[in-house]
Protein backbone atom coordinates (compact mmCIF):
# COMPACT_ATOMS: atom_id res chain seq x y z
CA UNK A 1 0.00 0.00 0.00
CA UNK A 2 1.37 3.44 -0.96
CA UNK A 3 1.93 6.20 1.61
CA UNK A 4 -0.97 8.23 0.18
CA UNK A 5 -3.27 5.21 0.42
CA UNK A 6 -2.15 4.59 3.99
CA UNK A 7 -2.85 8.20 4.96
CA UNK A 8 -6.27 8.04 3.28
CA UNK A 9 -7.09 4.87 5.21
CA UNK A 10 -6.02 6.48 8.48
CA UNK A 11 -8.16 9.52 7.68
CA UNK A 12 -11.18 7.30 7.04
CA UNK A 13 -10.67 5.54 10.36
CA UNK A 14 -10.39 8.90 12.10
CA UNK A 15 -13.65 9.96 10.43
CA UNK A 16 -15.39 6.85 11.75
CA UNK A 17 -14.02 7.63 15.21
CA UNK A 18 -15.38 11.18 14.98
CA UNK A 19 -18.82 9.89 14.02
CA UNK A 20 -18.82 7.65 17.09
CA UNK A 21 -19.09 10.75 19.30
CA UNK A 22 -17.41 9.47 22.43
CA UNK A 23 -18.43 12.66 24.21
CA UNK A 24 -22.21 12.13 24.08
CA UNK A 25 -22.42 9.53 26.83
CA UNK A 26 -20.12 11.59 29.04
CA UNK A 27 -22.32 14.67 28.60
CA UNK A 28 -25.47 12.68 29.40
CA UNK A 29 -23.69 11.49 32.55
CA UNK A 30 -22.88 15.08 33.55
CA UNK A 31 -26.36 16.60 33.14
CA UNK A 32 -28.63 16.07 36.18
CA UNK A 33 -32.21 14.85 35.84
CA UNK A 34 -34.74 17.61 35.12
CA UNK A 35 -32.16 20.30 34.36
CA UNK A 36 -32.84 23.23 32.02
CA UNK A 37 -30.51 22.66 29.04
CA UNK A 38 -29.58 24.66 25.94
CA UNK A 39 -27.62 22.83 23.23
CA UNK A 40 -25.75 25.11 20.82
CA UNK A 41 -25.03 23.69 17.39
CA UNK A 42 -27.27 20.77 18.30
CA UNK A 43 -27.11 19.09 14.89
CA UNK A 44 -29.93 16.61 14.26
CA UNK A 45 -30.85 16.54 17.95
CA UNK A 46 -29.18 13.25 18.85
CA UNK A 47 -27.80 14.53 22.17
CA UNK A 48 -30.90 16.56 23.09
CA UNK A 49 -33.07 13.55 22.36
CA UNK A 50 -30.95 11.38 24.67
CA UNK A 51 -31.13 13.99 27.42
CA UNK A 52 -34.91 14.28 27.14
CA UNK A 53 -35.38 10.51 27.11
CA UNK A 54 -32.91 9.57 29.81
CA UNK A 55 -32.71 12.66 32.03
CA UNK A 56 -36.12 14.29 31.42
CA UNK A 57 -34.45 17.67 30.86
CA UNK A 58 -36.20 20.84 29.75
CA UNK A 59 -34.45 21.03 26.38
CA UNK A 60 -33.86 23.86 23.95
CA UNK A 61 -31.49 24.01 20.99
CA UNK A 62 -29.97 26.37 18.43
CA UNK A 63 -28.80 25.03 15.07
CA UNK A 64 -27.62 26.76 11.88
CA UNK A 65 -28.62 24.06 9.38
CA UNK A 66 -32.26 24.22 8.30
CA UNK A 67 -32.20 20.50 7.49
CA UNK A 68 -30.99 19.66 10.99
CA UNK A 69 -33.59 21.95 12.55
CA UNK A 70 -36.30 20.04 10.69
CA UNK A 71 -34.79 16.77 11.93
CA UNK A 72 -34.92 18.07 15.52
CA UNK A 73 -38.54 19.16 15.18
CA UNK A 74 -39.37 15.72 13.78
CA UNK A 75 -37.94 14.30 17.03
CA UNK A 76 -40.31 16.55 18.99
CA UNK A 77 -37.51 18.88 20.16
CA UNK A 78 -37.75 22.64 20.65
CA UNK A 79 -34.96 23.94 18.39
CA UNK A 80 -34.66 27.22 16.51
CA UNK A 81 -32.49 28.10 13.55
CA UNK A 82 -29.75 30.60 14.29
CA UNK A 83 -26.05 31.42 14.21
CA UNK A 84 -24.63 31.08 17.72
CA UNK A 85 -21.76 33.43 16.83
CA UNK A 86 -24.30 36.26 16.53
CA UNK A 87 -25.04 35.99 20.25
CA UNK A 88 -27.77 34.64 22.50
CA UNK A 89 -29.70 37.86 23.09
CA UNK A 90 -33.01 35.94 23.06
CA UNK A 91 -32.10 34.33 26.38
CA UNK A 92 -32.02 35.94 29.82
CA UNK A 93 -29.11 35.64 32.26
CA UNK A 94 -28.96 32.19 33.92
CA UNK A 95 -32.02 31.02 31.95
CA UNK A 96 -30.45 27.55 31.84
CA UNK A 97 -28.56 25.38 34.26
CA UNK A 98 -26.38 23.85 31.52
CA UNK A 99 -25.42 25.19 28.09
CA UNK A 100 -23.74 22.63 25.83
CA UNK A 101 -21.29 23.11 22.97
CA UNK A 102 -20.41 19.59 21.81
CA UNK A 103 -17.75 19.22 19.09
CA UNK A 104 -18.55 22.71 17.76
CA UNK A 105 -15.84 24.90 19.33
CA UNK A 106 -13.29 23.95 16.66
CA UNK A 107 -15.50 25.34 13.89
CA UNK A 108 -16.13 28.79 15.41
CA UNK A 109 -14.42 31.88 14.02
CA UNK A 110 -14.54 33.71 17.38
CA UNK A 111 -15.02 31.16 20.17
CA UNK A 112 -14.42 33.49 23.14
CA UNK A 113 -17.64 35.57 22.79
CA UNK A 114 -19.65 32.37 22.35
CA UNK A 115 -18.30 30.85 25.57
CA UNK A 116 -18.84 34.11 27.44
CA UNK A 117 -22.47 34.10 26.28
CA UNK A 118 -22.79 30.47 27.38
CA UNK A 119 -21.66 31.48 30.86
CA UNK A 120 -24.11 34.40 30.87
CA UNK A 121 -27.24 32.42 29.97
CA UNK A 122 -26.19 29.25 31.81
CA UNK A 123 -24.84 28.40 35.23
CA UNK A 124 -22.55 25.81 33.66
CA UNK A 125 -21.00 25.51 30.21
CA UNK A 126 -20.27 22.00 28.93
CA UNK A 127 -17.76 21.92 26.08
CA UNK A 128 -16.36 18.90 24.24
CA UNK A 129 -13.71 18.79 21.52
CA UNK A 130 -11.14 16.54 19.89
CA UNK A 131 -7.70 16.77 21.47
CA UNK A 132 -5.18 17.29 18.67
CA UNK A 133 -2.27 16.50 21.00
CA UNK A 134 -3.60 12.93 21.13
CA UNK A 135 -0.71 10.69 20.07
CA UNK A 136 -2.48 9.32 16.99
CA UNK A 137 -3.20 12.85 15.77
CA UNK A 138 0.47 13.77 16.31
CA UNK A 139 1.60 10.67 14.42
CA UNK A 140 -0.80 11.41 11.58
CA UNK A 141 0.52 14.99 11.30
CA UNK A 142 4.15 13.82 11.49
CA UNK A 143 3.51 11.51 8.53
CA UNK A 144 2.06 14.33 6.47
CA UNK A 145 -1.62 13.74 7.15
CA UNK A 146 -2.16 17.20 8.64
CA UNK A 147 -4.79 18.13 11.21
CA UNK A 148 -8.53 18.10 10.69
CA UNK A 149 -10.26 17.10 7.47
CA UNK A 150 -8.59 16.67 4.09
CA UNK A 151 -8.85 19.64 1.73
CA UNK A 152 -10.95 17.71 -0.79
CA UNK A 153 -13.37 16.33 1.82
CA UNK A 154 -15.85 19.18 1.50
CA UNK A 155 -15.99 19.46 5.29
CA UNK A 156 -15.73 22.89 6.98
CA UNK A 157 -12.49 24.37 8.30
CA UNK A 158 -11.59 22.87 11.66
CA UNK A 159 -9.43 24.50 14.33
CA UNK A 160 -6.82 22.31 16.03
CA UNK A 161 -7.25 22.40 19.83
CA UNK A 162 -4.97 20.86 22.45
CA UNK A 163 -5.69 20.48 26.16
CA UNK A 164 -3.09 23.13 27.04
CA UNK A 165 -4.59 25.55 24.54
CA UNK A 166 -8.05 25.04 25.98
CA UNK A 167 -6.83 25.62 29.53
CA UNK A 168 -5.27 28.89 28.39
CA UNK A 169 -8.49 29.75 26.56
CA UNK A 170 -10.45 29.33 29.79
CA UNK A 171 -8.20 31.93 31.42
CA UNK A 172 -8.97 34.33 28.55
CA UNK A 173 -12.69 33.77 29.11
CA UNK A 174 -12.32 34.23 32.90
CA UNK A 175 -13.93 30.81 33.27
CA UNK A 176 -13.27 28.30 36.03
CA UNK A 177 -12.84 24.62 35.16
CA UNK A 178 -15.24 22.79 37.45
CA UNK A 179 -14.72 19.35 35.95
CA UNK A 180 -12.80 17.72 33.10
CA UNK A 181 -13.25 14.29 31.57
CA UNK A 182 -10.86 12.69 29.09
CA UNK A 183 -11.93 9.81 26.86
CA UNK A 184 -10.52 7.29 24.43
CA UNK A 185 -12.48 4.39 22.94
CA UNK A 186 -15.26 4.96 25.49
CA UNK A 187 -12.80 4.66 28.38
CA UNK A 188 -11.98 7.42 30.84
CA UNK A 189 -8.32 8.44 30.72
CA UNK A 190 -6.72 9.49 34.01
CA UNK A 191 -3.00 9.19 33.21
CA UNK A 192 -1.28 11.39 30.60
CA UNK A 193 -4.51 12.70 29.02
CA UNK A 194 -2.54 15.13 26.84
CA UNK A 195 -1.19 12.18 24.86
CA UNK A 196 -3.72 9.43 25.55
CA UNK A 197 -7.13 11.16 25.35
CA UNK A 198 -8.86 11.57 22.00
CA UNK A 199 -11.86 13.52 23.36
CA UNK A 200 -12.06 16.10 26.15
CA UNK A 201 -15.22 17.19 27.95
CA UNK A 202 -15.04 20.24 30.25
CA UNK A 203 -17.58 21.79 32.59
CA UNK A 204 -16.99 25.52 33.11
CA UNK A 205 -18.46 28.09 35.48
CA UNK A 206 -17.79 31.79 36.06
Amino acid sequence: MSQSQTLKSETQRDSVSRSGRLDLEAIVEIIPTGARVLDLGCGDGTLLGQLVQRKQVVARGVELSEMNVRACIARGLSVRQGNIEEGLADYLDTAFEYVILSQTLAFLDKPEPVVQEMLRVGKHAVISFENTSYWKERWRAARGGGAGYELCSGEPRMRAITLRQFNEFCDCCHARIERAMFLNNERHIHILPTLRAHIAVYVLTK
